[in-house]
This record gives structure tokens, sequence and C-alpha cells, in this order.
């Protein structure tokens, strides 16, 4: 039997959050498939790191810049990293994406990568493989999930690597 694990924004919204889904998910050898959003608010005055991606997105729209929020998106992954003490490189690839940042950016593309980072964290304090949702989830032309296909690419994932955040 496979589990999957799916867990909310404040589930990961910090490194004591991190913690406790770690521990949960210790506590099933089943669970091999963990689901993770982009990390939530840590408390009452903290934002979340997808409302803050899509107001980099409105600055980019407007022609203002984004660089204050987008240091503040940058500043809570490398806490989170530090405090986990892991040693993924995310400074390398935030500053990648800054670099790509346009009007033309996509909004769906930079919300995702809230997701994206904190997934790539999640997976390396579990010590599972890091699998890109844009390589195992499919959509049809309508617009709904295709399930044939995604689970096609989701078991193959397992396949190979065992345990996998997505």
């Amino acid at each position: 039997m496979i589990k999957v694990a799916k867990f909310g924004g404040s589930s990961v919204a910090g490194a004591e959050q991190f913690q406790k889904v770690k521990h949960i998910i210790e506590e099933d050898d089943t669970r091999r498939i963990v689901v993770v959003p982009a990390a939530g608010k840590r408390d009452a005055d903290d934002h979340k790191l997808t409302d803050l991606l899509y107001l980099c997105h409105a600055h980019l729209n407007y022609g203002v810049s984004c660089d204050a929020v987008f240091d503040t998106v940058v500043q809570r992954f490398k806490e989170l990293r530090h405090e986990l003490g892991l040693c993924y490189d995310v400074e390398a690839e935030l500053d990648d994406l800054r670099n790509s940042l346009s009007k033309e950016t996509s909004v769906d593309l930079l919300v995702s990568r809230g997701e994206y980072f904190t997934a790539r964290l999640m997976a390396e304090h579990l010590g599972y493989r890091f699998v890109d949702a844009a390589d195992c989830v499919y959509f049809g032309l309508d617009g709904q999930i295709d399930q044939e296909k995604t689970y096609a690419a989701i078991s193959e994932a397992l396949g190979t690597y065992e345990r996998i955040v997505i």
C-alpha cells in the first residue's frame, strides 16, 4: 500500500512545522508521496509566500520594482533552510528566477515557485526525492487533470525513487 500525505500551507510555514511533518511521515512507512504547498503564515503578522508572489506579479504588471517583496520571499526561504540545517542552494535558483522576471512572466509560473521551493526544502528535510509537479501532473485541453497520464508519471517516479515530494 502507498499513502499520499498532503499538507496545507500552515503545516509548512516554518522549521518547527517542517519537523512536525517529518514526524508524521516517519510514523507510517507507507507514506511515500508527500505533497506540499507554498509555506503559509507563521503567525498573524506574517504573509503567505503565495500572496507575496502574487504581489510580485502585480508589481511587474504595473512596471513597479518588486525587489523589496521578492527579497522577503528570498529571506523566508533562506531562513527556513538555515533553521533546518539543509544544504539546498535556494539562493542560486531564486537569483535565476529574479533575473528572469519581467512583465511577460506568467502569474502561474511565478506563483508556482512558492510550492517548488518549499517542496525542494521538504524533500531534502525528509531525505526524499524532489519531483517537480510540472514533470508529473498533466492537464487535458479542457483544463481538467489527466488522471491516467498523471498517475502513470507518479508511478514511474515512485518506481525510480521510492519516496517523493511533489
